[in-house]
């Protein structure tokens, strides 16, 4: 079968699958955040641009809302076609990404045979899994998703250019709007410019410093596009966290006492290895948690701690044996730590947060049955 049949049929298989799992939710009611969001949100009403881009914290999410209401007004239809279609783009994106990650010069030996696999395999478990449901069904969790798909639109871009012997600058140029873009519609874009140079390292460089050195150029540009976060943080995103590392955070009535970065960071210690037992043991989801806050170090604490550092070290100790593997767990990794670190919100767990880390986990899960199934052929062979 030629590649571009099969590559027809993995983005026929993703779409056809996401469309089918997704197919009861188009008339889930507007909840908790979707009231002030967008039900009550008379600017996104007005279609106001210059509002919308002058006081909003992600007015690229806000822009997309502002569509949805123009056309279909509370009607929830239309902004759950357009979280599904965003869903799927982002399963099809991953799938090229890792397609052509696979068929890189620097592992290309290693993975060329399973490559297809790999990546269709890893589409299809982000697509299908069922932490994803907050994200897509939870109209204003569109942010996350939204995010994601300027992420990956970045990173795809950023491959293109540099998967020639001559760097394509228009390439580079796209993947530098398509960050700014991600940047505007929700924060967890800032670890975006790191995964690039992680990325590099890992694939295109091929771990050759020089190499690396040689595209400072545009990771300084893509490092710059944080600057639009920050911005937008500065002027709206008080709202919703404190930077505050001293007197704590006071948190909404009734919720509690303070919190302060530190006991943040502890609680985060927390709820990391339950997002990743989340991922392993899809059970008892739940849209909103009454998680405690952990306000000192007691053994529970130190025994995650290590268990995470750990797998942080099996990360980089695989990383010559299993590349793939090691950007998978590194991945999942940054791109948790917006909301998983010191940076305190009032909600110390969401399952919509898990998203764009759960990528990680399906090259994980993909990297797994590619190579059982890899068995079963050779076995048959």
């Amino acid at each position: 079968m030629s590649g571009t049949r099969k590559n027809i049929i993995a983005v026929l298989l993703i779409g056809l699958v996401a469309a089918t799992i997704y197919s009861n939710s188009f008339d889930c009611s507007f909840h908790f955040d979707d009231q002030h969001a967008i039900v009550e949100n008379y600017v996104v009403h007005r279609f106001d641009l210059r509002q919308i881009f002058s006081s909003s914290s992600r007015p690229v999410l806000d822009l997309t809302l502002a569509i949805n209401y123009h056309f279909g007004k509370l009607n929830v239809f239309g902004y759950h076609l357009v979280n599904l279609l965003l869903h799927i783009s982002n399963g099809i994106m991953l799938y090229f990404i890792l397609l052509w990650t696979a068929n890189l010069p620097s592992i290309r030996e290693k993975y060329r045979e399973r490559s297809y696999r790999i990546a269709l395999y890893a589409s299809l478990i982000f697509i299908v899994h069922p932490i994803q449901t907050q994200a897509v069904t939870y109209i204003i969790s569109r942010s996350s998703v939204l995010a994601t798909t300027f992420y990956l639109l970045t990173l795809l871009l950023f491959i293109r250019a540099y998967s020639t012997n001559s760097t394509n600058k228009l390439y580079l140029v796209g993947a530098f709007l398509a960050s700014c873009l991600g940047m505007g519609t929700k924060q967890i874009a800032a670890t975006l410019p790191l995964t690039l140079l992680i990325y590099d390292f890992y694939f295109i460089s091929d771990g050759d410093w020089k190499i690396l050195k040689d595209h400072y150029k545009a990771h300084l540009a893509m490092f710059s596009t944080i600057g639009v976060a920050v911005y937008l943080s500065a002027s709206g995103l008080q709202k919703f966290v404190s930077f505050d590392y001293a007197k704590g955070v006071p948190m909404p009535s009734g919720v509690g006492d303070a919190v302060t970065s530190w006991q943040y960071f502890l609680t985060q210690l927390h709820v990391i290895p339950y997002y990743i037992k989340l991922l392993f043991i899809p059970t008892n989801l739940n849209l909103d948690y009454d998680w405690p806050v952990t306000r000192s170090i007691d053994l529970s604490t130190i025994l995650f701690f290590i268990l995470l550092a750990a797998i942080a070290a099996f990360a980089v100790w695989v990383y010559r044996r299993s590349r793939l593997l090691s950007f998978g767990i590194i991945w999942f990794f940054v791109t948790l730590s917006v909301t998983s670190s010191f940076v305190v919100i009032y909600d110390v767990i969401f399952e919509h947060r898990l998203y764009l880390p759960s990528i990680g986990f399906a090259l994980f899960g993909a990297l797994m049955i590619s190579r059982i199934s890899g068995f079963g052929q050779k076995k048959a062979g």
